[in-house]
């Protein structure tokens, strides 16, 4: 086969890849009300089951590294879907809570490590454009698994058929996987080679300084912190119903999923840095938009809210492999998902304390705060690597 009929089905399993990443993140969120009542649970035991799923996904994404020695991006990736599957076969066979709990271990385990592994490889062989594109496609793998929840659901009262369709659309992305299995398997050989090269061991150290960029993505837990708040905001501080509410924050995830297919547009015109600097700037105007009352113009400004936000997790994630070498650029990126989940974790803990203590008023002023945070490191970056 020529380098380019590769390339293109390389391209195409990466955006399939990337809906699967997307497929099992709505399911708790969309399903919970009904799950919790098979499961005898109470409405605020989720947060126990998504601190599950992101605990263990940072420990993967950090680990990743290691255990990327031993094992090709196939591998790593067949075996963390394989990890998913489980998870979701656990969440819908059973009723009994603990064994729930078990499930979203596999979950977070599973998709820690794919986050790492695809976002690795895309950083490395795809151009920018390609880049966020591909996080687009999480975008519509979210939105699908959503879809289906809503449809069995309203049409069967069932959650665990929804959850069996969303499997079944993993064990076949799977089985893609597998076909083409070879075709991920040069880069981490590469990897390979170049750790057991013993003419760079100084060069290879691994220092304070690379944790620039996984900064960058602890501050860009911002995006889980509006998705997971937006709608509360408008509630508590505007007293818009709970529906209204709901659609503003729907419309900042499109933002995010229309802006992510966008930004693979504008690549073609402007540069990586142009795009980043002007989608910050554009982050801390549609924040500050925020202190108005709604009205028609909001729709604007929750989908606006998502475009501005859209093209900084792949644009950033394309910088490690073009300032380090491969191995210091594989770890780099591990840390910058790991970081990214902790910060996921961490901040809407400090915020629900800072809203319990100051009220939901402070909103708009902490996401700007957390944007020009962003602005800083982005600046720091580029200004000390000229070459990106």
């Amino acid at each position: 086969m020529t380098r380019k009929p590769i390339l293109s089905a390389l391209v195409v399993i990466n955006f399939i890849i990337y809906i699967s990443l997307g497929l099992p993140d709505s399911i708790l969120g969309s399903a919970w009300p009904s799950m919790r009542e098979t499961y005898g649970m109470g409405a605020s035991q989720i947060s126990y089951l998504t601190t599950i799923i992101l605990l263990f996904s940072v420990l993967s994404s950090l680990l990743y590294t290691k255990i990327a020695r031993y094992f090709t991006t196939s591998q790593v990736i067949f075996t963390s879907m394989i990890l998913v599957i489980i998870g979701l076969g656990l969440m819908m066979m059973t009723s009994t809570p603990w064994v729930l709990f078990i499930s979203t271990l596999f979950m977070g385990i599973g998709q820690g490590a794919i986050d790492v592994t695809v976002n690795h490889f895309a950083a490395k062989h795809l151009p920018s454009s390609l880049m966020s594109l591909l996080h687009g496609f999480y975008g519509v793998g979210v939105s699908m698994s959503s879809a289906i929840l809503t449809f069995f659901l309203a049409n069967f009262a069932s959650w665990r058929l929804a959850i069996v369709t969303i499997a079944i659309l993993e064990i076949l992305i799977l089985g893609l996987v597998f076909i083409y299995r070879r075709h991920f398997s040069e880069p981490d050989d590469e990897a390979l080679d170049y750790h057991n090269d013993t003419s760079q061991p100084v060069s290879q150290k691994f220092k304070l300084s690379y944790l620039i960029n996984p900064l960058f993505y602890f501050f860009y837990a911002i995006e889980g912190v509006v998705g997971v708040f937006l709608a509360t905001y408008y509630v508590e501080t505007f007293h818009v119903s709970s529906a209204e509410a709901a659609f503003f924050t729907t419309l900042f995830w499109l933002g995010l999923m229309f802006g992510r297919f966008l930004t693979g547009a504008l690549t073609r015109f402007f540069s990586d840095r142009a795009i980043l600097f002007g989608h910050l700037l554009g982050l801390v105007a549609m924040s500050l938009t925020l202190l108005l009352p709604p009205g028609v113009y909001t729709v604007l400004t929750a989908f606006m809210l998502g475009l501005a936000m859209s093209s900084l997790y792949p644009l950033m994630m394309m910088v490690p492999n073009r300032i380090y070498s491969e191995p210091i650029a594989k770890q780099v990126i591990s840390y910058n998902v790991g970081s990214c989940m902790l910060g996921t974790l961490i901040f809407p803990l400090i915020f629900s304390g800072l809203f319990k203590s100051l009220g939901f008023a402070i909103f708009p002023y902490l996401i700007c705060g957390l944007t020009l945070v962003l602005f800083m490191i982005a600046g720091y970056i580029f200004k000390k690597y000229q070459t990106i």
